[in-house]
């Protein structure tokens, strides 16, 4: 008996905007996803620093910024920025792409940090 951990989302591919953060629960955890340069990311959506919603950041190239106070992750790995000492590394999450219907899957097993 294998445990699923692969969840679909109620989010479609073409239902993201480029460089616009989405949040979604799967089994009650709050991930951010944001599509950049047409590859979807998923990470935790809640700031490590204070608990900013991360889905109401800014997103420029692969940095979020958080919008209570400024921590930077970049959203391929969910790293904090140099820059932003406060804030500690959140968790990135897999991300398929259901080919035959566009639902975007996440995958609840964090990745290991690498950048792209």
């Amino acid at each position: 008996m294998s445990i699923v951990s692969e969840y679909a989302t109620s989010v479609k591919e073409k239902d993201l905007q480029e460089s616009r953060p989405v949040r979604i629960d799967i089994k009650k955890k709050p991930i951010v996803l944001t599509k950049v340069n047409g590859k979807v990311y998923a990470m935790d959506a809640v700031c490590s620093h204070e608990g900013g919603p991360l889905e109401e950041g800014n997103v420029e190239g692969y940095n979020l910024t958080c919008p209570w106070h400024y921590a930077v992750f970049d959203i391929r790995n969910a790293k904090v920025s140099d820059q932003t000492v406060w804030a500690t590394d959140l968790s990135s999450y897999p991300v398929k792409i259901e080919q035959s219907t566009g639902n975007i899957l996440v995958k609840l097993e964090p990745c290991l940090a690498s950048k792209e």
